[in-house]
């Protein structure tokens, strides 16, 4: 890993949640995300972030991904949103909102790519079986 880059870890745990069998869950530098700056609801489910669509793959164009949402409705108590974008060698999870409460306050991640490809492909493989 490059210096100054933070390393990512998608884990899919039971969620204590209502209706949430299984939630991911980003850990970045051994923090995580959600359990950190997002009280109202569980991570999405894996079928939401990691198949089929692969919200969580990078891409050159940003795009805003939900990672978690309020138990009663993410347009009453809010969702955790992040903006993902590939940067050259580097992934950028940036631009951290709820989408209806106070920004959380996190700062911009990069990591680097090839690390963050495989993390994603290993936690779809997880996802899947």
């Amino acid at each position: 890993m490059a210096t100054g880059l933070s390393r990512i870890q998608i884990e899919i745990g039971a969620s204590a949640h209502w209706g949430v069998e299984a939630a991911v869950r980003p850990v970045i530098d051994g923090r995580d995300m959600i359990r950190e700056s997002f009280v109202s609801g569980p991570g999405l489910p894996p079928e939401v972030l990691l198949r089929p669509n692969g919200e969580l793959r990078a891409a050159p164009e940003p795009r805003e991904v939900v990672l978690a949402e309020a138990d009663c409705a993410p347009e009453c108590c809010g969702a955790l949103a992040v903006t993902i974008r590939l940067d050259g060698e580097h992934v950028v999870w940036a631009g951290w909102r709820d989408l209806n409460g106070p920004a959380p306050v996190l700062p911009e991640f990069r990591f680097d790519a090839g690390e963050y490809d495989a993390e994603i492909a290993r936690a779809e493989l997880a996802a899947d079986g």
